[in-house]
């Protein structure tokens, strides 16, 4: 049995298909939004998607430069804002007024200071370092590495209680005659007609 030749079919996109890929790339929304604004002027739309285009490369290589040039200048921005707003404070004349500025004041002077940490970043990355988990509880580890066996526990030795017995082979007999020490000469066995008749038993 022969192998069918493999047949690749070209899909070709439609002149609708490749303007839709093209107008929804950041770069022409974001020209779409400036020119919306009026803030582009009389410059050629294709002209400010190229631009885009040449920063988004750049970025796209490591060079953040236009990155931080643009949150250095955001950063100045907010804190004109929040320089404005606090004198609008000061100047009010009703508390609510007051209350009103000062809580937008210290809201772009958060953004300013959230902005400059942003930049900070860029300049100088966070090092992440990797480590093995080791997860210490009561009684507990977790160690991801090599698994040994536990250990085995000595048997400790249960001691005896040797109050009651000298040896272990001799056991305390109450019955048995012991002489006399001699650390006390006055004490000594009592005769035989000093003993009672019968024995406790």
């Amino acid at each position: 049995m022969s192998d069918a030749p493999t047949v690749k079919l070209a899909i070709e996109e439609s002149e609708d298909q490749i303007n839709a890929r093209k107008y929804l790339t950041p770069e022409c929304l974001s020209v779409a939004l400036l020119a919306s604004s009026n803030l582009l002027g009389k410059t050629p739309l294709n002209e400010a998607v190229d631009e885009l285009s040449r920063q988004t490369a750049a970025v796209n290589r490591g060079d953040m430069t236009r990155a931080e040039d643009m949150l250095v200048a955001q950063a100045h921005t907010l804190d004109a804002l929040f320089t404005h707003l606090a004198s609008r404070a000061l100047s009010a004349k009703h508390m609510g007024g007051l209350e009103s500025y000062m809580r937008l004041a210290l809201k772009a002077q958060n953004q300013a200071r959230a902005t400059l940490q942003t930049l900070g970043e860029l300049k100088a990355p966070k090092q992440i370092a990797f480590v093995k988990q080791a997860n210490i509880g009561n009684q507990v580890q977790v160690n991801n590495g090599i698994q040994e066996k536990p250990a085995r526990t000595r048997k400790t030795k249960k001691v005896q209680n040797e109050l009651l017995e000298v040896e272990h082979v001799e056991r305390l007999d109450t019955r048995a005659k012991g002489a006399a020490g001699g650390a006390g000469p006055a004490v000594a066995t009592l005769g035989t007609k000093h003993r009672t008749a019968k024995l406790r038993g």
